[in-house]
């Protein structure tokens, strides 16, 4: 499980702009899936890579062209 701000880390190293929307749609693409949690009486969203992704083989694109 990765919090925004280790895949917010992994997209920039990729290439992908600084934004929440870039950032995003990188996301989806790579196979993560947003999960939200409640841990100690506060929400936390996570992502998890989606075993069931079409996109979870080498062949997916890593940054923009």
């Amino acid at each position: 499980m990765l919090n925004y701000n280790e895949i917010r880390q992994l997209a920039t190293r990729n290439g992908i702009a600084d934004n929440k929307v870039s950032i995003g749609i990188w996301i989806k693409i790579q196979g993560y899936k947003k999960v939200r949690k409640q841990i100690d009486g506060k929400r936390k969203i996570y992502y998890v890579l989606d075993k069931n992704s079409v996109c979870n083989t080498d062949g997916c694109p890593t940054q923009k062209d």
